[in-house]
C-alpha cells in the first residue's frame, strides 16, 4: 500500500467530509479490500460496489459516479 497506509490510517481526519467510493468487485488492479478499509476508516464515506465491473468502468459504474456528483452538486 502506498505511503505505508497513510490514507487509511489518517482517514478519520476526513470526518465531516462526505465521500462516495465506487469500486468494481472484480478489479484485479486495485483490490476491493483497500476500498473497503478506506470506507470503514472514513466516517462519512459510502462504498458502492459494482458487481459486474472490474478496473475499467461500466455503464453502471458511470451511473453511480454521476449520481454521487449530482448529490454533491445539490
Amino acid at each position: 500500500m502506498a505511503g505505508g497506509g497513510a490514507l487509511i490510517r489518517d482517514a478519520g481526519r476526513l470526518a465531516g467530509i462526505p465521500g462516495v467510493l465506487v469500486h468494481g468487485r472484480v478489479d484485479l488492479g486495485g483490490p476491493l479490500d483497500t476500498a473497503w478499509q478506506l470506507a470503514g476508516a472514513w466516517p462519512d464515506a459510502e462504498l458502492i460496489v459494482v458487481e459486474e465491473a472490474g478496473h475499467l468502468p461500466t455503464g453502471t459504474t458511470r451511473d453511480h459516479v454521476r449520481q454521487a456528483l449530482d448529490r454533491f452538486a445539490a
